[in-house]
């Protein structure tokens, strides 16, 4: 690891830290010991497998994002490597830790070419964006003016035209396919030049149409809707009086700050975004606080889960260039996974 990567990651978990020294402040520690003595552990359960159950529509979003550039992934197998990506970004330094660990895993057990895996992935999260301003619309439109009134007003268009702007990416890559269809040595444009490497990654991705962002932005906002009701839950189990149109209207908020790369797997960021706009939509900042260390136990859980599954898959890093190994990868890869086109050539496997 360079000193700057080395230096970047002390400057985040240093973030993180803070973060969370801030939101145990506002804690009153005696309350929150008695909250927690009397919390309903039938509705905590519950949290956990709502949790569990939210990466249902996650992994059917991504095996159907990898089925469109005809890669072959089962189901169990990217429900697994979701918990399994709970886990490594939780208990691992990086910003994007849970995400390599979910790439990793489809390029050694389907034999998936490592760009377009990662595409997926990418794509995956740019859905996540676009469900969590769709979610945040409702939620404006259902609590009413009031509520929202810290909430900049042309936030829900910027969600409408951020989703609009997804359902026009195929034609988009239709066109920049056709735009600098000459090879790159050809000409000295660096658009073409650009272009050139990432090629094959757009012929692959082209082949995603509008019905199939759709599916996979409805998956999206199920996973993120099932999310929002595992904090409404938790908040039951502790006794905390929280509606679901504040929720809606909230949380949001709350994941769109963990998209910034300002502590590790949004460590802390999380936490006191979710404490301060909870505190600001009416709750008290000591209930607010608590919920929100709950909802990062309820975490650690489902990590605790993921490490289990990290272990039931042999475990370990990526070794040997991090490329597909054993014969059971390779009858994965050459059974499902159909031959490259002119359109569809592998960028490489992991390590290229």
């Amino acid at each position: 690891m360079s000193r700057r990567r080395r230096l970047l990651l002390w400057l985040q978990f240093g973030v993180a830290a803070i973060a969370l020294a801030a939101v145990a402040a506002l804690l009153d520690w005696p309350a929150a010991a008695a909250v927690w003595a009397a919390a309903d552990l039938a509705w905590l359960a519950a949290a956990v497998l709502l949790s569990l159950a939210g990466f249902v529509p996650a992994a059917l979003r991504w095996t159907r994002l990898l089925a469109t550039v005809h890669l072959h992934y089962p189901f169990l197998a990217a429900y697994r490597a979701y918990l399994v990506g709970v886990f490594c970004g939780l208990a691992m330094p990086g910003v994007i830790a849970g995400d390599a660990a979910r790439i990793w895993l489809c390029t050694r057990e389907a034999g998936a070419p490592l760009a377009l895996a990662t595409s997926t992935v990418v794509a995956e999260r740019v859905l996540g964006v676009a469900a969590l301003l769709s979610i945040l619309a409702l939620g404006i439109g259902s609590v009413g003016g009031g509520a929202a009134a810290g909430i900049p007003g042309w936030l829900p268009a910027v969600g409408v035209l951020f989703v609009a702007a997804l359902l026009a990416l195929p034609r988009c890559l239709h066109w920049l396919d056709r735009r600098w269809a000459a090879p790159a040595a050809a000409t000295r444009s660096l658009p073409a030049a650009l272009l050139g490497r990432l090629r094959p990654a757009i012929g692959a991705l082209r082949g995603i149409g509008v019905t199939d962002l759709l599916l996979a932005l409805l998956l999206s906002i199920a996973f993120q809707l099932i999310d929002i009701v595992v904090v409404h839950t938790i908040g039951r189990a502790l006794a905390i009086d929280l509606g679901l149109p504040i929720l809606l209207l909230t949380m949001p908020l709350v994941y769109l700050a963990t998209v910034l790369p300002l502590s590790p797997g949004g460590l802390g960021i999380r936490e006191g975004t979710m404490a301060f706009v909870l505190a600001q939509s009416g709750i008290g900042s000591s209930a607010a606080a608590l919920l929100a260390l709950t909802v990062f136990l309820n975490r650690v859980l489902v990590g605790a889960a993921g490490g289990l599954a990290w272990l039931a898959s042999g475990g370990g890093l990526p070794h040997n260039g991090g490329a597909p190994s054993g014969a059971g990868s390779e009858a994965v890869a050459s059974a499902h996974n159909p031959p490259a086109t002119r359109d569809h050539q592998p960028l490489g496997r992991p390590g290229d």
